[in-house]
């Protein structure tokens, strides 16, 4: 069975919102922060396509369990 890697940008939000423990305020300075691990651009512009959507989970997922260096 193949995992499905392809995320909805509401999926993505669902998560961005437990990660921010529903946080509104703090979920969408992050959105609108450029983030130099996204080459510099806002995360809120990576949820505009399936792929960067990808991008995005994977930072989320690394920043989850510490994985950035």
């Amino acid at each position: 069975m193949q995992k499905n890697t392809e995320f909805s940008e509401w999926q993505l939000l669902d998560e961005l919102n437990i990660f921010f423990n529903y946080n509104l305020i703090l979920m969408n300075e992050w959105l609108d922060t450029p983030i130099p691990r996204l080459e510099g651009q806002c995360p809120r512009i990576l949820l505009l396509t399936d792929e960067n959507r990808k991008e995005l989970f994977q930072l989320l997922q690394e920043m989850k369990f510490g994985d950035i260096a």
